[in-house]
Order: structure tokens, then sequence, then C-alpha cells
């Protein structure tokens, strides 16, 4: 009896009410009795082998699974008997026209000038880095350096969290943040311990944070293996993640001035907006997932609202690095990998600072 994938899709989308997109997801049948936020990656649907479908909720156990138990009932009378459709349930009847096969969708819309543009011009004045300052629920040192980072990841992280900082973009961590603690310096191997030291100042290419908050350890990561399959070891991937709190919205397309005329109206906790000492501009959101599948659910919901305005889809990954306000930049990287110095530093600029945003544009706050 050899597999047909036309016949399975069908079947799938005749149970589902619509056909899964080209990767298998589909609006779950138990998502009624999710707990929290449904996501578009939810609910996943393997048409190969034995078919099954799969959701990362467990509230709507009982009814994937038969959901799972029909679809493979109907599968495999529709296969021993060679028909080329899914079987008709007597209410449907045998004149019923095909399923619609749902298009595909762009993994990454592209950035669509015009329709930033047309959002842009939806917010009745100019945004500037100072009428942003002036609006910040927390204030905004005017002379920026130091205790301007210190500022930061205190008001975004509790007593005890620990967040890695760079000076190096791909090492495992330079230094170590832990709120109510102070700063460390990092060893650049495991067993070698950390020495308390101010967080760094500036850095050749700047300095950036992860995003999410983090163990401080070294961990087996299991998706970067050695040549012998073992897994490496780190401090900057899931497995040592403590809380999937943040997605960092950048954009290095969109022109600065529109861009931040769409930030101040997205309907989104953005707890921190700041420069990257070039051109870009940064927006911390607090998204407050449980675990990084319900995070990338929540990303991929973002993804077609965001991108066409400039977001950068390549950067709206669960274990960021982002840039940290309150430090220097000195340079920027040439196209042969060089560092070229700027004539002289360029801050990080934090814009915005409010540790307790809700899901109310930044344009409709009350002063």
């Amino acid at each position: 009896m050899s597999e047909n994938p036309a016949t399975r899709r069908a079947i799938a989308a005749e149970l589902l009410g619509e056909a899964p997109d080209e990767n298998g997801f589909a609006p779950c049948p138990g998502r009624h009795l999710h707990n929290g936020s449904t996501g578009r990656r939810d609910f996943q649907v393997l048409l190969e082998g034995a078919p099954t479908g799969r959701c990362f909720h467990t509230s709507c156990a009982a009814i994937v699974d038969d959901f799972n138990a029909k679809l493979r009932s109907m599968i495999g009378k529709s296969e021993a008997s060679g028909a080329s459709g899914p079987p008709r349930s007597p209410m449907l009847g045998s004149n019923v026209p095909p399923l619609p096969v749902a298009p595909k969708r762009a993994k990454r819309p592209l950035y669509d000038p015009a329709k930033l543009a047309a959002f842009a011009a939806c917010a009745p004045f100019p945004i500037t880095a100072e009428w942003l300052a002036s609006r910040s629920p927390v204030l905004i040192p005017k002379g920026q350096g130091i205790a301007t980072a210190e500022l930061v990841l205190s008001s975004l992280y509790a007593p005890g969290e620990r967040v890695l900082v760079f000076t190096r973009e791909h090492s495992q961590g330079d230094f170590l943040w832990e709120c109510s603690r102070g700063a460390f310096r990092l060893g650049e191997q495991p067993g070698v311990g950390a020495v308390p030291s101010p967080l760094p100042a500036g850095g050749p290419l700047g300095v950036w944070f992860l995003a999410q908050p983090v163990t401080g350890r070294w961990a087996a990561n299991p998706n970067n293996r050695a040549p012998d399959g073992s897994p490496k070891m780190g401090r900057r991937h899931g497995a040592v993640v403590t809380s999937w709190r943040f997605m960092v919205l950048e954009s290095d397309e969109a022109p600065p001035e529109l861009w931040l005329r769409a930030l101040v109206q997205l309907p989104l906790p953005i707890v921190a907006v700041y420069t990257s000492g070039g051109r870009s501009i940064h927006a911390l959101c607090r998204v407050g997932a449980s675990c990084k599948e319900e995070w990338d659910s929540l990303r991929d919901d973002l993804v077609p609202i965001l991108c066409p305005l400039g977001a950068d889809a390549a950067a709206m990954t669960a274990v960021r690095l982002t840039r940290l306000p309150g430090t220097l930049r000195h340079g920027s990287r040439g196209k042969d990998g060089k560092v070229n110095p700027y004539p002289s530093p360029r801050p990080q600029r934090l814009l915005w600072l409010n540790p307790e945003a809700t899901a109310v544009s930044i344009l409709d706050l009350r002063p």
C-alpha cells in the first residue's frame, strides 16, 4: 500500500477545516482549550509515514488524540481502497468540490517602503529622540555612560537574574551582570572563575547584551556539535535561558525617522528603545513566553505584521544579542571583515525606558 501525499493532505484538510500549509502547520482542533495564547506554529500535521498531528499545548491532548485516530483511520481506508481522495461522510455527500490548497506563506515577508511610509504617516507629528526621552516613564539621563547601562539592566531584570554582556559578538559572553550584585568579567573557557569588574564602557564594534536572562554557567549546546558529534559547551544558547521574556525589533533598511514613527504606534509592550551607535534603532519588546515554542509562535504571528514595516526577521530570534545603551561603539566592520574605526566613538543612546510597559502604543500613553 503506497502513500498518496495529495490524498493525505486532503483528508487532513477535511478534518481540520482548512489545508495545512507547506510545513504542515494548521489551526489546532483543540485550540479552544489552550491555556495560553495560540499561534500559527502551535499545531503541526506530519503526513509522511504514520500520520500524526502534534501540538505543544497539553490542554488539548484528548482532542489531538481523537484527531490522530480519525486521520489514520481515514488515510488507511483511502489508501487500502486505492481511492484518489478522502472518503466522504454521509453528511457531506459526494458532490462536495475539492478543498482549496492553502497558499504558501513567505517565511520572511519583504520590507515594503510604501507600507512603512503609509503607516508612519498616521503619526500626527515627527517623532524625535528628544520627544521619546521627554515621554519616557523612567527618566533618561542626559549624559549617558556606564550608569545608564546599569539603569537599563537593573530596570529590566529581577534581583538574582543574570545577563550576558559582550564586547565580541561571537564570543560566549565577556561579562556577566547579576542584578543586586553587579558585573563580573568572565573566563573564555569552562572552569575559569569570574572576577568582579565594571561593565565595559565600549568595544571595537560596540557592546551587546543577550536579551534573555541566563544561568551564566557553561552547558552542552545540543544544536552546536563538534566533528565527533558531541555537543559543544556554551553559555549563550537555549538550554541556559531562564526566561523567554523579550523580543528584539530592529531595522537596517527602514529610514530611522520612519521606523521611529512606526514603533511609537505599535500596540506592543515596548520596554526600551535605543540606538546602535550606527544608523539603526532597536526596540526591546516584552513577550513573556513560557517556553521557546511559545516564543517562536508569538514571533511567527508578528513577522507578517512587522517585517513589511522594516523589522528584520533575521533578528527576531529567541536567543538574540542587542545593543547595550550607555556604552560606546568605536567602529564598524567593512566588507573585507576589518574593523574601521570612527573618527570619534559613537554612543549607543537610550531613548526610552518603560519596564512596566503594556500592550498600549507609546503614542497613546499619557505624558
